[in-house]
């Protein structure tokens, strides 16, 4: 088992209120499976990738349960070892690549930065690793996008920088959050595709976050569905799909026009 979340609970607090984000979340995760969580926005689906990527501010919230991954709980282990993991054993993607991306720095740059934390090679050996991924990543021309800026790029060609910066360091486990939702469907589409090209061959688990169920059914093996800040339902992708047993499901499922409704 490579991921093992158990109770977690997530409460954010205000001056005059708390808010409860996430409430007692159980899943767990396999080496090498593609996970989806699905649910409207505020449902605490980004909320749980944030905790599992260790980027929750540790400020006005309190955070309960285990987050077990390698031997750690990620919700309260030393500063140091959570570092040592981001970027290297955990990688994300975020919803925006143009907010993700340094506008000041170029491609090449960006993408090299796991490297340098993480990784003892000479600046030739960080070139040629994120020219190779920029490559698997399908950039068309490596060399060239290793020296332009963010600001040159079109958005789906940003959002693969942003999956070949995640992937740099080969991590066991990729949280991509939200990450075709500023995308066109012909890209999205694209994106989809590339990530399972991903899974296969690198054999990297994929915590895909989505409110799009119809890339959820593309990708994910198995599919688990948010609901103020509950888990209110999880099993096999299709038959959430096909037999969904919550009403809060069957709605989130006719609510989105891209499904396909299938027998």
């Amino acid at each position: 088992m490579l991921l093992d979340v158990s109770h977690l609970t997530i409460e954010f607090h205000d001056q005059s209120q708390s808010v409860m984000a996430v409430r007692d979340v159980n899943f767990q995760m396999e080496q090498g499976e593609i996970l989806g969580i699905v649910g409207e926005s505020g449902s605490g689906k980004s909320q749980t990738a944030l905790a599992i990527a260790g980027l929750l501010s540790r400020h006005d919230i309190e955070k309960s349960g285990q987050i077990l991954f390698q031997g750690y709980n990620l919700l309260d282990c030393p500063r140091h070892v959570l570092r040592a993991m981001q970027g290297d054993d955990i990688g994300i993607v975020f919803q925006e690549p143009m907010t993700a991306l340094n506008p000041v720095k170029k491609i090449g740059w960006q993408v090299e930065e796991s490297l340098r934390i993480h990784r003892d090679y000479s600046k030739e050996e960080r070139k040629a690793l994120a020219l190779s991924m920029l490559e698997q990543v399908e950039l068309s021309d490596p060399e060239k996008v290793y020296g332009q800026y963010p600001h040159e790029l079109s958005g789906g060609m940003r959002q693969r920088v942003c999956i070949a910066a995640a992937m740099i360091c080969d991590p066991k486990l990729l949280i991509a959050d939200e990450p075709t939702t500023a995308l066109d469907v012909t890209i999205q589409a694209q994106i989809v595709k590339l990530l399972k090209r991903l899974n296969k061959e690198k054999e990297i688990s994929i915590l895909f976050i989505s409110h799009d169920l119809s890339l959820v059914r593309q990708l994910c093996g198995r599919v688990l569905v948010m609901q103020g800040g509950k888990l209110v339902e999880q099993g096999e992708t299709e038959q959430i799909f096909c037999s969904p047993s919550m009403p809060y499901t069957k709605r989130l499922i006719a609510a989105i026009p891209t499904f396909e409704k299938r027998s």
